[in-house]
């Protein structure tokens, strides 16, 4: 059966066997087009990152840690050109179809892991999460999806576009399940005590449709969490739009330092949009990006110590509102886009685990919210996410 382009890659594998039983067997995944596997080529997204380099010459851990546990791998998934957009979208191979939404975009730079799984042709997908890209197309599509912490899974023979916030994710339709590879993954992981609270930051209050802040109400009350609120952020300072900021300037001056030579040569291949970000990237001097990171550091001291001070988890709106439509204007879209990363940054500056839980049936379309807890407390926002949800 051939496969559709949006959302498979052509160069395969199309199938690979499990190496042994394990607690995944009988579970099929898909993986995005940036994890290795020996003898093939890995594409990013792009046809001439395909053809200028040689097959891999090893194997994802990652990758083999899935099919060491019993699961069956069903093919390499698209994803945005190396990995720098958060739409889903691709000029080459085409925009994968939003099951929920087909009239909006599917969210990237993991936009065919989460499609495959949201339309079942996999029990679950992994992807990765720089700027959000585990967690947005989860929201865009109505899946789980878990931005581990900076580190916590393996990247090694994985393409690398900013080491400062990379990260492997998993997408399931099914938390059980998500929590099920996740600790095939990380047998040792974690358990901690039952949070007391939420905290939602005041400055996203906004960003909650009415149904979307009464449905988090709803789950906290009946999972007897008290949702606390509060200024956190702008009294320390730091504000949505400079935290995108901060991650963008970190982000571009790293893809540069990373592929400058081939984007020298095959830039121009790029989809228009991301070589413009391409070439803001080239404008960050060494300076500023010095500069960021001691910024980052202390953005991330300061989030850290104020959830250790606390015993509850970060809310956060994963995404703005439900997904764009294809047809938004470039001008809101790329408006669109900062506002979204100044909810993503949050995780991604202080390199701390994220969960994203799926909302059903709002009028915004499908999005949902996010917990975010202390380094290693996957588990922990796990447990809460089933609290909430009342789940087993």
């Amino acid at each position: 059966m051939t496969k559709d382009s949006q959302v498979y890659c052509a160069q395969g594998p199309s199938t690979i066997a499990p190496l042994s039983a394990g607690s995944l067997s009988g579970y099929q995944f898909v993986f995005k087009d940036l994890f290795d596997v020996q003898g093939y080529q890995t594409g990013a997204g792009n046809p001439k990152w395909l053809s200028s380099h040689s097959p891999a010459k090893s194997t994802s851990p990652l990758i083999i840690a899935l099919l060491k546990q019993g699961a069956e791998c069903v093919g390499r998934v698209q994803t945005d050109e190396l990995a720098y957009s958060l739409n889903g979208q691709n000029i080459h191979y085409g925009t994968p179809i939003n099951p929920l939404a087909s009239d909006c975009i599917p969210g990237g730079s993991s936009s065919g892991s989460a499609v495959a799984v949201a339309r079942g042709d996999a029990d679950f997908s992994i992807g990765t999460d720089t700027g959000g890209s585990v967690r947005v197309p989860a929201s865009y599509c109505g899946l789980f999806g878990l931005r581990p912490t900076l580190g916590k899974l393996p990247l090694q023979h994985c393409f690398e576009l900013a080491g400062s916030f990379d990260t492997a994710g998993i997408f399931s339709r099914s938390l059980a399940l998500l929590q099920r590879v996740y600790t095939a993954l990380i047998p040792d992981a974690e358990t901690t005590p039952k949070v007391d609270a939420l905290y939602l930051d005041n400055c996203f209050v906004d960003y909650f449709s009415e149904a979307r802040l009464s449905q988090l109400e709803t789950w906290c009350k009946n999972a007897n969490i008290q949702l606390v609120k509060g200024d956190y952020l702008a009294h320390s300072g730091s504000k949505p739009a400079e935290l995108s900021e901060l991650f963008r300037t970190i982000q571009g001056f790293e893809i540069i330092k990373n592929h400058d030579d081939w984007l020298n040569k095959f830039g121009e291949s790029l989809d228009p949009a991301i070589f413009e970000r391409v070439k803001w990237s080239r404008m960050i001097s060494e300076e500023q990006y010095l500069e960021a990171k001691t910024l980052q550091a202390l953005f991330k001291q300061k989030i850290q110590t104020q959830l250790q001070k606390n015993n509850f988890l970060w809310v956060i709106p994963t995404t703005p509102a439900g997904p764009p439509k294809l047809t938004m204007r470039d001008d809101v879209l790329v408006a669109y886009r900062s506002n979204l990363m100044g909810l993503t940054s949050v995780a991604g500056l202080s390199g701390l685990p994220q969960l994203h839980l799926p909302m059903q049936d709002l009028v915004e379309g499908p999005c949902g919210v996010s917990l975010m807890g202390l380094a290693n407390q996957e588990l922990q926002l796990i447990t809460t996410a089933k609290m909430l949800l009342g789940v087993q």
